[in-house]
């Protein structure tokens, strides 16, 4: 697994999970705890296809690990949304917790568990998902916080907004490609 790649990924898909906010004063109110709740679901969709992927290690007729990974965690995704639509459908639409980004939360994050080996433990599938998951909820809440931040600063008007959200996520993406470089 290339982690230089993987980790500005995860930038990059939390930066549009927070672009994709409408920009009114309720958004702006919700912001962090959309993020929180996203990263959460995703925390419980990587858990849930970790452990199916466990499950269905043995159980698997010679299928190439990736397609059985990616098939669970979209699985995984979609049990989740059909539960959160059942039971706190006004709640998760509050909060921008639909099935297209949840599912695609789901596959992009749940990168490291295509790569791990066949005969990983459990543990190491639980460790991988946690890990993603802590560092993309972490990403969020920084893109949910960044906003306010850069109102105080005295930036020029061609950078405020959007295009001082998008210089901070590039930012982010590099520090986040070195760091991923030396891990890999």
């Amino acid at each position: 697994m290339n982690f230089g790649l993987y980790l500005p990924l995860l930038a990059g898909l939390a930066f549009c999970n927070h672009c994709r906010r409408p920009a009114d004063d309720q958004a702006d109110a919700l912001a962090l705890p959309a993020a929180i709740a996203m990263g959460l679901a995703t925390a419980i969709m990587l858990l849930l296809g970790g452990g199916l992927l466990t499950l269905a290690d043995s159980a698997r007729p010679g299928l190439p690990l990736p397609l059985v990974a990616s098939v669970l965690q979209a699985a995984s995704a979609l049990l989740l949304a059909g539960a959160l639509q059942r039971l706190a459908a006004g709640t998760a639409a509050a909060l921008g917790l639909h099935w297209p980004l949840l599912l695609l939360n789901s596959l992009l994050a749940g990168l490291p568990l295509y790569f791990l080996p066949s005969a990983s433990s459990a543990a190491a599938s639980l460790c991988a998902a946690l890990l993603s998951a802590a560092l993309f909820t972490l990403l969020l809440a920084q893109f949910a916080t960044l906003p306010q931040r850069l109102q105080r600063c005295a930036l020029p008007a061609r950078l405020q907004g959007r295009p001082a959200l998008l210089l901070c996520a590039l930012i982010i993406a590099l520090a986040l490609h070195g760091l991923g470089a030396r891990l890999s």
